[in-house]
């Protein structure tokens, strides 16, 4: 088996779905390849990263600045203010 199928077991196995593969093969195999070993890492480090970002959201700076671009593109230049219907 190449590493490129242990890396879509592994890729499923981070996200809760089922590797299709036994957890003892993929370990083993994790533990012996340190292309895979590397892989797995900057993948842990990466979900860490896009979890921890979605779990807080934007900040209010961030929002802020998107309201102001987007108010740059409507008619007048003012961004909305709360909820609104979109047209259609």
């Amino acid at each position: 088996m190449r590493c490129a199928q242990f890396r879509i077991a592994l890729s499923a196995r981070l996200d809760g779905e089922p590797s299709g593969l036994p957890e003892v093969r993929l370990d083993k195999h994790v533990a012996r390849c340190a292309g895979c070993r590397e892989w797995l890492a900057r993948a842990e480090r990466l979900r860490g990263r896009v979890g921890a970002g979605a779990a807080d959201g934007p900040s209010p700076e961030w929002s802020a600045r998107l309201l102001a671009r987007l108010g740059e593109d409507r008619p007048g230049g003012r961004a909305p203010e709360g909820p609104q219907a979109v047209e259609g």
